[in-house]
């Protein structure tokens, strides 16, 4: 009976013991292919279920003179963008190939990628995203679904839906740190539209945040640049702030208090950014210094420089509303594309070393746009990617900040006086105004008074007249 029933487990015996030599011969291939001496984190990021379409990059444009082909993605292929940092090959790896230490930051990113956004080109934009917050330990958040209905998301141009979801994912997650503890909250967060590409993953977003020693610059809750439409909210940076909640509830709400302007608007949250923060019927209009205390609006090439020296052409075409070609790709030097107004650098152009390329407008030919610049942002090249450039950055950056300081602070000064001015006349029509009320009080009561003792005096002679 023993031996029938050993015989009868043999079978078992051995398939369990063949089971444990092909684990421990896969473990020994593992253990051979991976390289523990380098240090390198290898690290790939798929960006949310992402779909896997074609690559759709022009053929006909060469990065920097390398020899790429456009046709497919770089570090892609039938699968969905990933980012890799390979094993360096020697001892002495290049700077840009050291692995990033990892750390968390105070800063967070938010982005929405939703609708027409969810494509290919966009994905391996947020992989260069991925390279920069992985090197400065940012958490970003992106929302990949509408989060708002037809009651916000009225857009008469017919549009892509999916903007007004910008304010509102911004709101919940400031409204959700303002819920914590304040020494365990974020404190900014930088959004980005789906469009910006990271050319230079060593830059911080601190460094462009006003310090938080400057008395003056204490108020600042919101760090955006403009261009030639005015404030542009593609790219820019909100304190976890009460303020902040508020500003993004009156962002979110604007279709619908201001219906009519969103007739004529050619933006939409921009739109609604331009008019809460510069026009004179804005409720900010009302406030002290008309809110102008709580926003600052720095240099634009710090965060959201464009690919472009002119968005229009000297007769007034669209640059964008064509594919790209080799002419038109930046070189990021002072060398610009002859679109007819002169040559002359304008402030927004991306130059060499910037952190970001903006896409704003390309939405019908992004994939020509944005992929050779994708492809760029991917190869690092030393001169665009590189630890120098924050360096003189921070100079301009600090005595830009050290400006603002005195400047706020000045106006803020101003403001308290003529602040305090208003009070006391506030105070001197209220007392009058009070003054008024009790001296109308004392002579309609008088009148009444005096009413009263007359009748009681008619009364009085009518019954001595009846009496006689």
């Amino acid at each position: 009976m023993i031996l029938s029933n050993f015989q009868a487990q043999r079978p078992l015996r051995i398939i369990s013991i063949l089971a444990v030599l092909g684990c421990l011969w896969l473990w020994l291939i593992t253990f051979h292919n991976s390289s523990f001496t380098s240090g390198a984190i290898s690290s790939e990021v798929p960006l949310h279920g992402a779909p896997k379409p074609e690559s759709q990059q022009p053929k006909n444009i060469n990065n920097d003179n390398q020899d790429v082909d456009h046709s497919v993605p770089a570090g892609s292929g039938s699968d969905v963008p990933t980012v890799n940092t390979p094993p360096p090959s020697t001892n002495q790896p290049a700077e840009h190939e050291k692995p990033p230490a990892r750390k968390t930051s105070r800063v967070a990113k938010v982005t929405v990628a939703a609708n027409a956004l969810d494509v290919d080109v966009i994905h391996r934009a947020m992989q260069t995203h991925e390279r920069h917050n992985r090197e400065h330990g940012y958490h970003h958040y992106i929302a990949m679904n509408q989060a708002v209905s037809s009651l916000i998301e009225n857009d008469r141009a017919g549009r892509p839906q999916g903007a007004w979801t910008k304010p509102a994912y911004l709101l919940s997650i400031i409204v959700a740190e303002l819920e914590k503890p304040e020494e365990e909250r974020l404190k900014w967060v930088f959004w980005f539209d789906a469009d910006t590409v990271v050319m230079n993953p060593y830059t911080p977003l601190e460094l462009f945040l006003p310090p938080e020693n400057a008395k003056g610059l204490s108020n600042v809750d919101l760090v955006i640049s403009s261009n030639w439409d005015g404030l542009n909210s593609g790219v820019f940076a909100f304190r976890v702030s009460p303020w902040s909640a508020s500003f993004l509830s009156a962002v979110l709400a604007y279709p619908i208090y201001n219906s009519e302007r969103m007739k004529t608007d050619r933006f939409r949250d921009q739109s609604a950014f331009q008019f809460l923060l510069t026009d004179k019927a804005s409720p900010l209009a009302q406030t002290p210094m008309a809110g102008r205390d709580h926003w600052v609006d720095v240099p634009i090439r710090w965060f959201n420089s464009l690919p472009v020296n002119n968005a229009f052409y000297k007769n007034g075409t669209w640059l964008f509303g064509k594919p790209m070609v080799e002419e038109q790709f930046d070189k990021g030097t002072n060398e610009v594309y002859d679109d007819g107004h002169g040559g002359k650098v304008q402030k927004w152009k991306v130059m060499q070393g910037d952190m970001i390329v903006h896409f704003a407008g390309t939405s019908y030919v992004r994939d020509s746009w944005m992929g050779p610049w994708v492809t760029r942002a991917e190869q690092e090249l030393p001169e665009w990617a590189n630890k120098t450039t924050k360096d003189a950055l921070k100079v301009e950056v600090d005595k830009f900040w050290s400006e603002q300081n005195k400047k706020l602070t000045k106006e803020r000064a101003a403001s308290a006086i003529e602040e305090e001015k208003k009070k006391k006349e506030q105070e001197k029509k209220d007392k009058e105004e009070k003054e008024r009320k009790e001296k109308e009080k004392k002579e309609k009561e008088a009148k009444k008074k005096k009413e009263k003792e007359e009748q009681e005096r008619k009364a009085k002679e009518e019954v001595r007249v009846g009496g006689h």
